[in-house]
């Protein structure tokens, strides 16, 4: 009975232990979930130990790996490329890790594992052993990836991008949470490489260190960088990784950040069809926009926002470049976009409201043009031929223009002559017959070939002014309402986010804090160019009001 008792007592204990620590583990995770920017800050503050002038490419490889994307080193040897693939693997609580040097040597079994003997002799069954290989593997890195051969990159497109590998006669999910691949190399042109290098979202330049105080502090360190330093409650569990990835699709994307999308496009487009860049075309495929925004997403998510910001745009500079000329392009592509239409696309505004002045235009303005081209009479009775066949040639009498017909005539024509005249008449007669006949209005057929005579014209063209009708003036009236509620809404828009949502833009995990300069310049520059679009309409509206009915002779630039 006491045995019997002491171990019902020593089994409710267990199970009130098991409860209190499924309770106090659930509490982490929640905690955790609460700010995950909070969580981030410590992860990366403790992994950038040891780490020198490499914090943009650690943030951006963790971000990567949150949001189950690669990323692309790209550097001299001896740089902590490495290093920091390295450091990433510290960031995963019991993460299994599989690291490789590329050569042209290599060869899938030191990749994917080698075959199972005993399975192939027992079984007939083509399978291969891929613990403790990149198959079975959460952080990989490949270093030197472009020296390996096509059977293992033909392979790593379908790990990179769906998380798979064929093993044997079975697909088995791959748990890789972060590939980091390096190379002090680019992936050579017209070799059949340009899959595998689309699959590598995030792509960055790596150099040596610059600032002397940080090239003599990491020289003469003297703690290990390649040691585990992370506090284990800091790591990512793969309850809140799986946690996150489900939460990333749940991001809001706000209209403005397609809006920038589709400019960074237009210029890659406006790039792409200039001859001298022929050789040097920038290409985004489909499925890298795809994971583009699900990288935004995740940078919003990890610093604690329900939607992608214009903050969070500037890291599509890291992903749409091939080669390194190509760099400083697409940053001022992405900065462009992010500057001027970032916030809100004026475009469509400007539009409407031409198309309102186009309109009042057309029901309040009339052209009546009384103008009329006439023969101008030259030496009191010639009309003049212009561009004559002759140079002695290039007068007509009026009343010979005047008595031609469709049938052809023998004529004189006349000249003027500056050097030898009678008495005080100027204009002589050319001794020679020519055929003539009448061509239109103002022309005539000399040897049947057409020439035209000089013209000149008379009258006014008139602009007719018309006061609308009481009607169409308070439709117009209701458009201005309306479309100055919009602009309002707008304004109001702006101001909030400056108040409520500008300070973040400096304090994003992922993102320089001096691009947040860019955002606060656009919202600045957006709003002055509401306000002038406002006036605009205004002084529309009272041009319409003050109309009166008038006629307004045209200058000839306005005619």
């Amino acid at each position: 009975m006491q045995i019997k008792e002491k171990f019902s007592k020593l089994s409710k204990t267990f199970n009130k232990d098991v409860h209190e620590q499924n309770q106090e583990h659930e509490q982490e995770l929640k905690l955790a979930l609460l700010s995950s920017r909070e969580k981030m800050s410590n992860l990366l503050k403790a992994l950038k130990q040891g780490l020198y002038e490499r914090e943009e490419e650690l943030k951006l490889a963790l971000l990567s790996s949150i949001a189950g994307e690669s990323i692309f080193l790209l550097g001299p040897p001896g740089v902590a490329k490495s290093l920091v693939a390295r450091k990433l693997k510290f960031a995963y609580k019991d993460a299994k890790v599989f690291e490789y040097l590329m050569s042209r040597f290599s060869t899938p079994d030191e990749i994917f594992g080698p075959v199972s003997i005993s399975k192939l002799k027992n079984e007939d069954k083509y399978e291969r052993v891929i613990d403790n290989y990149l198959p079975s593997s959460e952080v990989v890195f490949l270093d030197e990836i472009w020296k390996a051969g096509p059977s293992i990159q033909n392979a790593l497109l379908t790990v990179i991008n769906e998380k798979l590998f064929r093993n044997g006669d079975k697909e088995i999910k791959v748990p890789m949470k972060a590939l980091i691949s390096a190379s002090n190399e680019l992936p050579a042109k017209e070799q059949g490489l340009e899959a595998l290098w689309d699959r590598f979202l995030i792509r960055l330049m790596v150099q040596g260190i610059e600032n002397k105080d940080n090239f003599n502090e990491m020289i003469s360190e003297k703690s290990n960088a390649y040691e585990d330093s992370i506090d284990e409650k800091d790591k990512i569990t793969n309850e809140e990784y799986e946690v996150w990835s489900k939460k990333i699709d749940e991001i809001f994307v706000p209209e403005n950040v397609f809006n920038v999308i589709h400019y960074i496009r237009a210029y890659i487009a406006e790039h792409n069809q200039k001859e001298e860049n022929a050789k040097s075309q920038i290409y985004v495929s489909d499925r890298r926009w795809r994971k583009i925004i699900r990288l935004l997403r995740t940078s919003a998510l990890l610093n604690d926002r329900k939607e992608v910001d214009l903050i969070d745009c500037f890291l599509i500079r890291h992903c749409i470049w091939d080669e390194e000329e190509q760099i400083q392009t697409v940053y001022s592509f992405v900065n462009d976009a992010i500057e001027k239409h970032g916030y809100t696309d004026l475009e469509e505004s400007k539009k409407e409201l031409k198309e309102f002045k186009t309109e009042i235009d057309r029901k309040t303005k009339f052209v009546k043009d009384t103008r009329k081209t006439i023969l101008e009479s030259v030496y009191n009775d010639y009309y003049e031929i212009i561009d004559s066949p002759r140079q002695n040639v290039n007068l007509i009498r009026q009343t010979d223009f005047n008595n031609l017909s469709n049938q052809h005539r023998q004529l004189y024509l006349g000249y003027l002559d500056l050097h030898y005249y009678r008495t005080d008449r100027r204009v002589c007669s050319n001794h020679y017959f020519y055929d003539i006949k009448k061509g239109t209005e103002t022309s005539i057929f000399i040897d049947n070939i057409e020439y035209q005579l000089k013209t000149t014209t008379q009258g006014e063209k008139l602009q007719l002014i018309r006061k609308p009708h009481l009607a169409v003036e308070k439709n117009w009236d209701e458009w201005v309402e309306n479309y100055l509620s919009v602009t309002e809404k707008m304004k109001k828009e702006i101001e909030e986010y400056h108040n409520k949502n500008l300070e973040h833009l400096r304090t994003n995990l992922f993102v320089e804090p001096a691009l947040a300069n860019i955002v606060e310049s656009h919202i600045i520059e957006t709003r002055k160019a509401i306000e002038k679009i406002e006036l605009e309409i205004r002084e529309t509206q009272n041009n319409y009001k003050k109309l009166q009915d008038e006629e307004i002779v045209l200058s000839e630039e306005e005619g």
